[in-house]
């Protein structure tokens, strides 16, 4: 048997062509067994470079983005390039959370870090921007944010490849380069919501505020409704609903904040303890890949997003109280809760408001008091 083979394997290679294929065939396994690895990661570092030269494009634009804007409401006297380094200095500042080894109390010190942050980033904003009214500052804030997450992708990003490519890690290479779609799809959501941003034009994100909106105008006729601010960048607005007393909550607008929903939440169950029956609330939730844009999720809960702790206000205060919290979610993606809001968005905000007054009318009594508050940035979005 063992002669047989042989004498195929010589008769194959007395072929030139089939020698020349077997050579190569060789040679291949020879290169994949002791360069296999390298090639591997000299290509995940070209995937990742050819990513990096996108985002270094991007996070230019950004910046150019930026210093327009800024330009615009500046001193007559900076000139750009004192502009542009001012604002440089200030991309990579950073709000370092309290230790949470004891979780005893970690909510208020996350507050107190939070309040700190938005007072630095409005007294910097005031400082480059001494021209511009309350309402742009705010959306000035919200450009300087969607630039710096760009930049600090970017930044991240070439942190990796640089890091990859001094260990010779593989490994370190190819995570980074599987990823690489995933992280250019959030790069595009923050380039594209700097033009948004810089536009004053309404996100996706302000959908809660536009059913707030919405329910008191119709509540209302169309009246006029007074606007009391019962917390940081938060109003509160009064309305009469088939006997029933409605709380409407929201950012004040139209600058770019969302206000401090759940501490307005929180007084508001302390100003009534006994008469509060019910809390509806509206935002909009990431929506998975197959879902409709725009389509309506019911639930419960606290519906607010962010790091936790207006949520955490709403649920010790609604919970030590018993009273029930409902949630309406618009569905979508994170390009369109920070990019220019988009037509099945605005479509959901008449079908919204009707299942708020449908809930109202089923889960509350007469002669009761309820709560509505809309969850969502004000860019563009006036009382």
């Amino acid at each position: 048997m063992l002669n047989i083979i042989l004498q195929l394997g010589a008769e194959r290679t007395s072929d030139p062509l089939s020698l020349i294929l077997n050579l190569l065939f060789f040679l291949l396994i020879f290169v994949s067994m002791f360069y296999g690895q390298r090639i591997q990661a000299w290509k995940a570092a070209k995937e990742i470079q050819t990513g990096l030269e996108k985002l270094k494009k991007w996070d230019d634009e950004c910046k150019e983005i930026l210093l327009t804007e800024f330009k615009k409401f500046a001193e007559k006297t900076e000139t750009d390039k004192d502009l542009a380094i001012k604002l440089e200095d200030f991309m990579t500042f950073i709000a370092i959370l309290p230790v949470t080894l004891d979780p005893y109390g970690i909510i208020p010190k996350i507050d107190h870090i939070i309040d700190v942050r938005d007072f630095r980033f409005s007294e910097e904003v005031a400082m480059l921007a001494p021209h511009a009214i309350d309402s742009k500052r705010q959306s000035l804030e919200n450009l300087l944010e969607a630039s710096m997450a760009v930049d600090f992708i970017y930044r991240l990003i070439k942190h990796y490849l640089i890091l990859g490519k001094k260990s010779k890690s593989m490994i370190l290479l190819l995570q980074i380069s599987m990823q690489m779609a995933l992280i250019m799809a959030m790069a595009k959501s923050f380039y594209y919501a700097t033009k948004a941003f810089a536009e004053g034009s309404p996100i996706g994100d302000a959908l809660g505020p536009m059913v707030a909106g919405k329910f008191v105008r119709d509540v209302s006729n169309n009246g006029e409704v007074e606007a009391v601010e019962i917390s940081k960048d938060t109003i509160v607005q009064e309305v009469n609903f088939e006997d029933r007393i409605v709380y409407v909550v929201r950012a004040k607008g139209p600058g770019g904040t969302v206000g401090k929903p759940g501490k307005a939440i929180k007084k508001l169950i302390e100003e009534n303890p006994d008469s509060i029956s019910r809390i509806i609330m509206i935002d909009a939730g990431l929506k998975l890949s197959g879902d409709k844009t725009g389509s309506i999720a019911i639930g419960v809960g606290a519906a607010i997003g962010g790091i936790g702790v207006e949520k955490s206000f709403i649920e010790e205060s609604s919970t030590g109280k018993n009273i029930p919290i409902d949630a309406l979610i618009c569905k979508q993606s994170l390009e369109d809760a920070i990019t220019t809001m988009k037509r099945p968005i605005t479509q959901s905000v008449p079908l919204i408001v009707e299942k708020i007054k449908m809930a109202i009318r089923k889960r509350t009594e007469k002669n009761t008091k309820i709560i509505i508050a809309g969850i969502g940035n004000t860019i563009g979005i006036g009382v």
